[in-house]
């Protein structure tokens, strides 16, 4: 019953080549899987990888990493706080950053 009133709804809603599809994947027929509704996705995805590998050079690639990893050690060092901590350091954070601001208007 489902599956009728899903096939329903989707004559509404989905054109004729997208209803084909869609039944293809449920039945798990697609035959040639370069074919697939995902190919175009995929192959944007790896254009995009290969334009980015001109971008990150060895030098940045290390930057980043060790970028990471202070921003790990940072995080474990805020997940081990306590909440009565925690909440003491947020509100110095806030009050520092409301002073902050205050000073950029004024």
């Amino acid at each position: 019953m489902f599956k009728f009133i899903g096939r329903a709804l989707a004559g509404l809603v989905l054109t004729k080549d997208a209803q084909k599809v869609v039944g293809q994947i449920q039945l798990g027929t697609g035959g040639d899987k370069t074919k697939s509704p995902f190919a175009a996705r995929d192959q944007a995805i790896a254009e995009a990888q290969k334009g980015a590998q001109g971008l990150v050079t060895p030098d940045r690639a290390e930057l980043i990493r060790q970028a990471m990893q202070v921003r790990a050690a940072k995080q474990k060092i805020l997940a081990d706080l306590d909440d009565e901590t925690r909440g003491k350091l947020v509100a110095t954070a806030m009050k520092a950053l409301l002073k902050e601001d205050v000073g950029k208007d004024g």
